[in-house]
């Protein structure tokens, strides 16, 4: 049986680090509020988390990491730094503070493989397979979330399939002008066709 998506608060630098994903893919920030919300829960939901001396990490919160490594490694490669303080970066990691260009640039780093897999937070240590795939799975999530209905569950969003409601008309039904589902018209099915009797009648 699948879960339910997680709606669990998670830390704020995996949060910010989604968020900035999300948005330099769409380039779109008005529904990065919701979008993130679904690549946080389908990648805690659906990929295998990491256990550290006993203790569950959730995917995202690794996959915040790996992009804060690629981030470094964009840096280090355009502009010659490779210092990092996490005194400078409180909250929102390196990731995050880099343009909406440089995020993108960050990801296909990851998928061409120009960062030191060595030094990836698990699961992505030396596991090229998975790095390489990060950049599809946060994109297709991105915008699996933004097309899909998604955005218009509003506050059922998190629950099980069965107990979803559609509350807002979700982005991708805007954007494509679609009124809705139709429950039923009224459709002419057909003529009933017979040999007319001597009362003006007909019968089949």
């Amino acid at each position: 049986m699948i879960k339910p998506l997680n709606s669990e608060i998670h830390d704020s630098h995996t949060v910010i680090t989604i968020k900035a994903a999300v948005d330099a893919i769409l380039q779109a920030p008005p529904m990065d509020e919701v979008i993130y919300g679904y690549v946080i829960a389908v990648l805690d939901q659906t990929l295998p988390s990491t256990i550290n001396q006993g203790e569950t990490i959730p995917f995202s919160k690794q996959t915040a990491s790996l992009l804060d490594m690629a981030a470094i490694q964009l840096m280090y490669l355009e502009k010659g730094r490779y210092s990092y303080r996490m005194s400078a970066f409180p909250r929102e990691g390196v990731f995050s503070t880099l343009s909406r260009s440089e995020r993108l640039r960050a990801i296909n780093l990851l998928e061409r493989l120009e960062v030191p897999l060595e030094s990836l937070p698990e699961p992505f240590t030396n596991n090229p397979g998975l790095t390489q795939s990060m950049k599809n799975t946060i994109t297709q999530l991105t915008f699996l979330g933004y097309y899909s209905e998604w955005t218009g569950y509003g506050s059922t969003r998190f629950n099980r399939p069965e107990y979803k409601r559609i509350e807002y008309f979700p982005m991708g039904w805007i954007q494509t002008k679609y009124p809705g589902p139709a429950f039923g018209y009224r459709k002419l099915r057909g003529l009933l066709l017979g040999v007319p009797n001597k009362g003006g009648n007909h019968h089949v």
